[in-house]
């Protein structure tokens, strides 16, 4: 009885991190992010800082800091729903958070996995 307790307690918590973990956005390496983002119907957002977005950007990004706490309203009000939302940041973290929120609020998202670190690295544009 001990083990059947113990077992199915291992897996309801499996059950419950798998669904906290679920992504609903996809992640792109570098060449493929590069393809999407060339579609008219892409809106590329860089989720770093106004300073990071300075030091240099791809281009046509829009620039929303995740780290700031009106990240969620301003992405909200400012952003269309009706395009997708391609975002990045710097090695790919924040943009993770970025594109939760971004999905939880009705958007479609495709996500750089890597950031800018590995789209410069790959010989990408990155304009100041």
């Amino acid at each position: 009885m001990k083990k059947l307790l113990t077992t199915l307690m291992l897996i309801m918590s499996g059950m419950f991190f798998s669904q906290c973990n679920s992504q609903n956005f996809r992640s792109l390496n570098a060449d493929d992010f590069e393809k999407a983002i060339q579609s008219p119907d892409i809106i590329v957002l860089d989720s770093r800082t106004a300073q990071e977005y300075a030091d240099g950007h791809i281009r046509n990004a829009v620039n929303i800091d995740v780290k700031n706490a009106d990240f969620e309203q301003k992405a909200v009000e400012s952003l269309d729903k009706t395009k997708t939302i391609a975002v990045y940041c710097r090695s790919g973290r924040r943009s993770k958070i970025a594109a939760a929120i971004l999905s939880k609020n009705g958007f479609t998202v495709i996500e750089l996995d890597c950031g800018i670190t590995c789209w410069a690295s790959a010989g990408k544009e990155v304009v100041k």
